[in-house]
């Protein structure tokens, strides 16, 4: 959409949260959420592009699940997730490919890109969601050992401003 064409950085303030959700796993399920650290969107005539980096060492989840987080976190050196994915801009929701990478874990995943803030300043606010499979992972969490299809879904709603 022409009227969108432009450049943003994602806003790092409280409440600026991606969320990674599974589906049951074992006897529980998988609930994440790590704070966004910075970001850009920009959209062309022709592609929407958003990078996102998200903080790790900052993730939070349940209280039985949050020690070992932060350990496979701190033991595969991935502190930071980065995202950077592109798509075409013809029309809203963008749909953009690309690759979460932390650490050595690098995933593909698509996102559909929605904006979504009031309709005085629709690129106020971004809403993105999409959904991605790691194939077979070992976690070492009771219960769980070696998950077949771990699949999860990702969401997050945050601010933009303007460059």
């Amino acid at each position: 959409m022409t009227s969108h064409v432009g450049s943003w950085k994602v806003k790092t303030i409280d409440g600026a949260d991606v969320r990674l959700r599974s589906g049951s796993v074992g006897l529980m399920d998988i609930d994440i959420t790590a704070p966004v650290s910075g970001g850009e969107l920009s959209v062309t005539e022709d592609a929407a592009h958003l990078s996102l980096r998200l903080d790790l060492g900052e993730l939070r989840t349940n209280f039985l699940l949050q020690s070992t987080a932060r350990k496979i976190v701190s033991r595969n050196d991935a502190q930071v997730l980065s995202y950077d994915g592109e798509g075409p801009s013809s029309d809203a929701p963008w749909h953009v490919t690309g690759h979460a990478k932390a650490g050595s874990v690098d995933v593909e995943l698509s996102l559909a890109l929605t904006p979504c803030g009031p309709a005085a300043d629709p690129m106020a606010e971004l809403d993105v969601k999409g959904s991605a499979s790691l194939g077979t992972v070992h976690l070492p969490l009771p219960g769980m050992g070696t998950i077949d299809d771990f699949a999860f879904d990702v969401e997050g709603r945050f601010a933009l401003s303007a460059r």
